[in-house]
């Protein structure tokens, strides 16, 4: 049997065109006997609050009579796809097999995903039957998403499964694949079963889903994986065991780098837009910005805006200069100075006798978030925020400042990986400038101003917020693990004493463990430090 693993981007709601694709790649006569779509494809994945309203649960009936027209159209071809199936009052989380318009069979998601970005509990009951197809020689087991364990695996091989087949839309976490690789692996040689898996791929929101549809043999040798963050599809010959697309291990900053360029693209392109605007500093993440940006839209479709202020350099501006001429992006410069000045004039009598501190920064950075956004409304473009996750984390940004915008591609991104992005964006020519790279980072908003005076060195905040918020260490551990227990008692007493802001970031692209925003669900008001 020769089963096609269709690795496709679906769009959440659009049940059109997602039937589309379907019809796209039975057109394309991929001489397969068996044709497998992801997860949830029908609707696209998470289709989330959409599934509450009456006028899409029709539609996606609707959809599936459409769906067995198709399967009609293609008789010699057995179709697996995700959907939800609505049986009386209860949803579920379904793939169903069909062939010439037939359902063969359907299963129903058994261990539903529980995280607050996709919350399938809120939605879906839990599926209690398995259900096994014989199609040939080959009695097919299907699964769904994460739920496939050794256990479950073995339950399906004693009622008989000969090939398990697993629908998922899994998305892309640093340093994940590798794990979901050898998963399979393990599932295949403890059960002795081929484990075939197709992953949806594309940005939906904050999520974005890698693809890297993939078949293991009863022996745990990787025979075949489809390209990362692409749309494609894998042939696969059971009675070959020939597999096409088996790749190189990619590096994971390579990888990291691909999947924010996918999640920003698709995020701009699924809301019909086509534009970006972006604050240059003259800074390493604004510049990193603008490199996703460029790689996403087009350099076309970037517009590169540097605001120099009162305490800039005049480096910062001709590094921004420099990297919109390598990336030939369209720049301008938009200083910020005569504002700034009739801002401090307005506010002198209130300020009257008080030292310049934090107020007189954010007027700036509120300045130039004002601005953006101003250029935005008249022109069009989505702005991109520039923050770090090491920054967001301790609320080293400047709420309607530099939060301003509409998608914030790297604030999941550990300041740390920020300059392992930029080494790979320069591994071939100068794209950033190495100013922008070597100097020490700086918001420059007060004179000869520097991070590391306010903020721990990097390496030591990245690891102390890793071993916080996803390590769940308390801090007497923390200390264990060699930080100065000050440094630790600041880092956590600053994490979470902002999550205010946190609360009121634009849509952050999730790339790592979902610690942060809406995964992280503390009370504002609330003691918070337990000694």
């Amino acid at each position: 049997m020769k089963v096609y693993l269709a690795q496709l981007n679906p769009k959440v709601g659009d049940l059109e065109g997602n039937l589309a694709q379907i019809r796209d790649v039975l057109r394309a006569k991929t001489g397969a006997d068996l044709v497998v779509f992801p997860e949830l494809f029908l609707t696209g994945y998470p289709p989330k609050d959409l599934l509450l309203r009456r006028d899409f649960l029709t539609k996606i009936q609707e959809s599936f009579v459409e769906l067995i027209a198709i399967s009609e159209e293609y008789p010699q071809v057995v179709l697996v796809v995700g959907l939800p199936w609505q049986d009386g009052t209860r949803l579920f989380n379904s793939a169903v097999m069909m062939r010439a318009g037939e359902v063969l069979g359907l299963q129903h998601k058994r261990t539903l995903t529980r995280l607050r970005l996709f919350d399938e509990s809120r939605y879906f009951s839990h599926g209690v039957e398995h259900t096994l197809v014989r199609l040939g020689e080959e009695v097919v087991s299907l699964s769904l998403g994460l739920e496939l364990d050794i256990a479950l695996a073995s339950e399906l091989k004693e009622k008989g499964a000969t090939l398990i087949v697993n629908l998922s839309a899994v998305p892309f976490q640093v340093g994940e694949s590798a794990k979901h690789a050898e998963r399979l692996r393990s599932i295949a040689v403890a059960t002795g079963l081929p484990v075939l898996r197709v992953n949806a791929v594309g940005g939906n929101d904050e999520l974005i889903f890698p693809g890297g549809s993939s078949a293991v043999s009863p022996s745990g040798k990787l025979l075949g994986v489809a390209p990362e963050f692409e749309v494609t599809g894998t042939l696969i010959d059971l009675a070959t065991n020939e597999f096409r697309d088996i790749l190189e291990e990619e590096d994971e900053t390579a990888r990291l780098y691909r999947a924010l360029v996918l999640g920003l693209r698709d995020y701009v392109h699924k809301n019909d837009m086509s534009k970006a605007i972006i604050g240059l500093s003259g800074g390493l993440d604004s510049a990193v910005v603008a490199v996703l940006a460029s790689e996403a839209l087009g350099p076309e479709n970037v517009w590169g805006i540097t605001q120099p202020g009162p305490y800039s350099t005049p480096s910062s501006v001709e590094d921004a200069q420099g990297l919109a001429n390598n990336l030939g992006i369209r720049f301008n410069i938009l200083p910020i100075d005569g504002l700034y000045g009739t801002m401090l004039s307005t506010l002198e009598e209130h300020f009257a006798g008080t030292e310049m501190n934090v107020a007189e920064e954010n007027i700036q950075a509120r300045l130039r978030g004002n601005l953006l956004m101003a250029l935005s409304n008249k022109f069009g473009g989505l702005v991109l925020t520039n923050s770090n996750k090491s920054e967001l984390a301790v609320g080293y940004c400047t709420l309607y400042g530099d939060m301003s915008g509409g998608l914030a591609v790297i604030a999941d991104v550990y300041k740390t990986m920020v300059y392992q992005l930029a080494y790979y964006m320069n591994r071939e020519d100068e794209i950033i400038p190495w100013n922008t790279i070597e100097k020490p980072p700086s918001a420059e908003l007060r004179p000869n101003q520097r991070d590391d005076e306010t903020l721990p060195p990097y390496d030591i905040l990245d690891g102390i917020i890793q071993d916080y918020l996803h390590g769940g260490l308390t801090p007497t551990e923390i200390v264990l693990e060699g930080y100065a227990p000050e440094t630790v008692e600041w880092v956590i007493r600053t994490i979470d004493n902002n999550d205010y802001k946190r609360r009121q970031a634009a849509l952050i692209l999730r790339v790592t463990t979902p610690i942060l925003g809406s995964e992280r669900q503390m009370p504002l008001t609330a003691k918070k430090q337990f000694p």
